[in-house]
């Protein structure tokens, strides 16, 4: 894989997203779903290496402030062997090893959204293939997880992960547009539909909650 070729690519797809550029991608021969794992891989290692040094630091601060901590608490004694006993047995490496779960999640994860935006697009007259779409959809997606992963070390500038979240959006609005032909409207509703879709699953889950509260207090 020719990095100076792939940062070009990630580059010119996000920062000038439009349809001669997306169509410019799919004709080249590396618009493969290989290379399209290839990078959401690289994009998992990142994520996962990271999580799992953050949690690293963060279970050594741990470790130093709870015990001072629990000295100068009030807590009775068996708590306070229950949360000394929660450090010694590593619980926060633990969870660090997990973070290096997403060298395999970010990947299945990606492979699972793509596969749901290609078979909308499939049902409203899309004419893409599988493989080239996830190429397109990844060189955006892997430079931009990259970049999550960084904004979240950062606690000042993390609300911007919602402004790329966002923008991922439009970013696939295009990828589906160019390799399925579609319309924009038609575009927009591949886009749309899976969020309508978890809106609406969410309402139901909270007027069902919201139910059952109501005849939990009336009995």
């Amino acid at each position: 894989m020719d990095l100076s070729s792939t940062w070009e690519t990630w580059l010119k797809v996000t920062t000038a997203p439009n349809d001669a550029t997306f169509e410019a991608e799919r004709q080249k021969p590396q618009a493969t779903l290989t290379t399209a794992l290839i990078w959401m891989l690289i994009a998992g290692v990142v994520a996962g290496v990271i999580g799992f040094l953050s949690s690293l630091v963060f279970a050594s601060a741990m470790r130093g402030i709870v015990p001072e901590m629990l000295a100068q608490s009030e807590l009775p004694p068996e708590a306070r062997a229950q949360i000394q006993m929660l450090l010694n047995t590593g619980i926060f490496g633990a969870a660090g090893a997990a973070n290096l779960a997403s060298i395999i999640t970010v990947p299945l994860f990606f492979l699972i959204g793509v596969g749901i935006y290609h078979l909308i697009a499939k049902l409203l007259g899309g004419t893409g293939e599988f493989g080239r779409y996830a190429y397109l959809n990844a060189a955006y997606a892997a430079p931009l997880g990259i970049l999550v992963t960084l904004l979240s070390l950062v606690p000042i500038v993390n609300c911007l992960t919602i402004v790329v979240s966002i923008y991922q959006l439009v970013l696939a609005y295009f990828a589906t547009k160019v390799e399925h032909q579609l319309t924009s409207g038609k575009a927009i509703l591949v886009i749309l539909i899976p969020i309508l879709v978890v809106v609406l699953l969410l309402l139901c889950f909270m007027a069902a909650i919201f139910s059952l509260i109501v005849q939990v207090s009336n009995n």
